[in-house]
């Protein structure tokens, strides 16, 4: 239990460095004032919708595959150009692989996902446009899916098997992890984003598997 505690503390390091680097860049750009100014601005609330590339790490002969997410999105701004952006999504992702003379499996799930958003952003201000950069933590956890896999021994041969993608001995159900994002605001009310996403808990009991692939969205704030 000690070893995986320092193994994740180990892994999040770099991350809380790069954050600590970013605000503190954003920290000396800013005008010299007497007060901190915090923001008095209300929540803005809206609608996320975008795609998803992801494949498993270390597994031989893996290929990515296309998902989708669709959810909701909030935004609170902090302090300075400081945004805490919280998003809840219904999402599907999965992979493929395929081990020669032996098996290939088609892997699809739905989740839930959650993400607590910190985002920096720079720009026009007045015109709600400019650059936006995120380190953000999230979860997710399973609810449904179904996994192909197939028997590709000449002897032996199980064929063609489905079963349920959280079955006890497939994927996990829960899984927390790292995005690191890039955006966009087009204007006060549209947003565009993408991020590189990492987990941090094995896929499966079994395997070292996790994670990883690449997301794009886009948001409207009504």
């Amino acid at each position: 239990m000690r070893k995986t505690i320092q193994k994740y503390l180990t892994r999040l390091m770099p991350l809380t460095l790069l954050l600590l680097l970013l605000i503190s860049i954003n920290l000396k750009a800013q005008p010299v004032k007497s007060n901190v100014e915090t923001s008095t601005q209300p929540w803005k609330y809206g609608l996320r919708a975008g795609l998803s590339y992801d494949i498993a790490t270390i597994q031989q002969d893996a290929d990515y595959k296309i998902g989708w997410k669709a959810g909701l999105v909030a935004e609170k701004r902090l302090v300075y150009n400081i945004y805490f952006q919280p998003s809840l999504s219904f999402q599907n992702k999965g992979y493929k692989y395929e081990l020669r003379f032996n098996n290939k499996g088609d892997i699809n799930s739905y989740l839930i996902e959650g993400v607590a958003g910190i985002l920096m952003k720079f720009g026009d201000e007045r015109a709600g446009s400019g650059l936006i950069i995120s380190v953000s933590p999230y979860f997710t956890y399973g609810i449904g899916g179904k996994s192909t896999f197939e028997d590709l021994r000449d002897t032996v041969s199980l064929g063609v098997l489905t079963e349920n993608s959280f079955s006890d001995n497939r994927l996990q159900k829960f899984d927390i992890g790292f995005q690191l994002g890039l955006g966009y605001d087009i204007n006060h009310r549209w947003e565009l984003g993408g991020s590189y996403n990492f987990g941090l808990l094995r896929m499966m009991n079994y395997t070292n598997f996790r994670w990883k692939g690449f997301q794009v969205h886009l948001s409207y704030f009504i």
